[in-house]
């Protein structure tokens, strides 16, 4: 009769981690894509607005900043743009971070079923998670481009900037996302937090309103990395110089190894979580 002895090794080979995940991502890529059609056409599909919902959030949270600025209800300092381009501007890429944030928690925890049930490469959920984050994404720039076009602002160069921008904002916050995962799905005070943290944040950030040319705010929000981000995104989209380039620089890579941490930890944890859903 065959013997085995089972021990627990907790070493890890993180290359040989690595590339089973990126293996993972390509071998699942084609059932992340038939679990997301599933996913966007069952959420429009009982909807009568439809993908409009995708906006709506975004939509109404500028039209409120936008009334309060036009009635003199609050007055900010100068924005260098239409206001309503800057807010709208602000809240979708905001809308993004929030998304990136909470996608692979939202994700594995709306897919237990087929979790716990099928063998699959995990990965697929992630995948699936980015599918419909670009979806979204694109209804919400076809938005920002209507807006550009109807208030005549016209783009420079620096447009060509926006899309490698924003791919490292994605995949900087997913990275993220992916390790507050393993504790959000295991814990649902994760998962509540991260919209009350998120909100506060928002405020310190120039979001709704530009910068203060002094006072308090203005140094705390200089102290807020997220502040150097949003100002040059929005600035790659409406012609306005690219003023923090070192910013960009350490920040290609901190996402460049934060994501390599995040596929390791993903890699890891996935069992372990599928083990305790089962339970």
């Amino acid at each position: 009769m065959e013997t085995r002895i089972y021990s627990n090794n907790t070493k890890y080979n993180i290359r040989q981690i690595l590339l089973e995940s990126i293996k993972g991502f390509k071998s699942s890529f084609y059932l992340a894509r038939q679990l997301a059609k599933r996913d966007i056409k069952s959420q429009h599909r009982q909807s009568v607005l439809g993908i409009f919902w995708v906006l709506l959030p975004v939509v109404m949270n500028a039209l409120v900043w936008v009334f309060l600025q036009g009635t003199g209800v609050i007055n900010l300092s100068d924005t260098g743009i239409p206001y309503p381009v800057f807010v709208l501007i602000g809240t979708t890429i905001w809308s993004i971070f929030g998304e990136c944030l909470n996608m692979p928690m939202t994700t594995v925890n709306s897919n237990r079923s087929i979790l716990t049930k099928i063998n699959f490469e995990k990965e697929a959920l992630i995948s699936l998670g980015f599918i419909k984050l670009f979806f979204n994404l694109t209804i919400k720039l076809s938005l920002i481009l209507f807006f550009l076009i109807y208030f005549q602002i016209l783009p420079s160069q620096t447009i060509w900037l926006f899309v490698p921008f924003l791919i490292v904002m994605i995949l900087l916050f997913t990275s993220i996302g992916v390790l507050l995962m393993p504790l959000g799905v295991l814990y649902n005070d994760i998962s509540k937090l991260i919209p009350i943290g998120l909100q506060l944040l928002m405020y310190v950030s120039p979001v709704l309103y530009a910068v203060p040319k002094s006072g308090l705010m203005q140094k705390v929000m200089y102290f807020n990395p997220l502040t150097y981000l949003l100002m040059d995104i929005r600035n790659s989209l409406t012609g306005m110089p690219i003023a923090h380039w070192m910013f960009w620089g350490v920040l290609v890579l901190v996402t460049f190894f934060l994501s390599l941490i995040a596929m390791v930890v993903y890699r890891v944890s996935i069992p372990i979580i599928t083990e305790r859903m089962s339970a």
